[in-house]
């Protein structure tokens, strides 16, 4: 007797990100659009490829780039052999790219409990640590916001180095990386970072060599924004293992860039996108 086969329920449909590549190909990765791929490929999607606008910024990452523009100030003028500014040039330098970001970008969200105020008084003392201890710093500058391109593997996107400070010191080329944060890193947060490292120190092999170096030495710079700021300084090591991962971290990501494949990925990290209004459809950028 035949028996009847029950059909199966239809399977929802998966939808494609409403916004096509409007954008070139992408020619390029660095260790932010990697991070950008692992958190989220949609985010990835929506900033890297169809080059979508922000419905908001974190505050955080204004700030971020704010000391790192008044930061830049004091290198400019070790490497052009110029006194170091004062404490009120340095905030002059951060007050003035704070309200350039505020001229050209979308609204700015604050953290409960941060204002522009006191964020203005947070990175008075943070430049002022910093300015201690860069005045201090026996390094010669070379370079600053260093850029350099590499490939890891003859098959992925080629990769894109922004290096904030290369110095010499002795035989050794430092490759310094400024990170603010809300405290020390721990040793779990410098391995998460350690390739962003490794990716600088092989994309600065050729002007080791070219300056006769003998060691390139990679390192976290972090300005912690305590009441009494900490500048800490972390010299991790990297493992030829560490490399491995990286190779594979960017063949796969270059593999699934090229096959358009950019699932949303769903979790703590969506009150924080600047996309989520257009990703999640909650009211927010529509």
């Amino acid at each position: 007797m035949p028996v009847a086969v029950e059909q199966p329920p239809p399977m929802l449909a998966i939808q494609a990100p409403a916004h096509r590549p409007t954008a070139a190909p992408i020619t390029h990765l660095s260790w932010s659009s990697l991070q950008d791929y692992s958190m989220c490929p949609r985010k990835f999607f929506f900033r890297r490829v169809a080059c979508v606008a922000e419905e908001r910024r974190s505050s955080s990452l204004v700030f971020g780039g704010s000391i790192h523009r008044a930061v830049e100030l004091a290198h400019e003028a070790r490497i052009a052999g110029g006194k170091l500014p004062s404490p009120k040039s340095l905030l002059a330098a951060y007050e003035g790219a704070w309200r350039g970001e505020l001229s050209q970008g979308p609204e700015v969200v604050y953290p409960k409990g941060d204002t522009q105020d006191s964020l203005r008084d947070t990175a008075s003392r943070m430049l002022m640590a910093y300015r201690k201890h860069y005045k201090h710093d026996r390094g010669k500058v070379i370079a600053i916001e260093h850029e350099a391109t590499l490939s890891l593997t003859p098959e992925s996107i080629p990769l894109k180095a922004r290096i904030d400070l290369v110095t010499v010191e002795g035989q050794n080329l430092i490759v310094s990386d400024l990170k603010t944060s809300k405290s020390r890193w721990s040793d779990s947060k410098v391995a998460e970072s350690l390739p962003q490292l490794v990716i600088y120190s092989a994309a600065t092999t050729g002007l080791a060599r070219e300056l006769g170096l003998r060691r390139i030495v990679p390192r976290f710079v972090i300005l912690t924004k305590a009441k009494e700021p900490v500048i800490q300084t972390i010299d991790p090591q990297a493992s030829q293992a560490d490399v491995v991962r990286l190779r594979e971290l960017v063949s796969e990501t270059a593999r699934a860039i090229r096959s358009e494949v950019f699932p949303r990925r769903e979790g703590w990290q969506c009150a924080q996108c600047p996309y989520s209004g257009r990703c999640l459809g909650n009211g927010r950028g529509q």
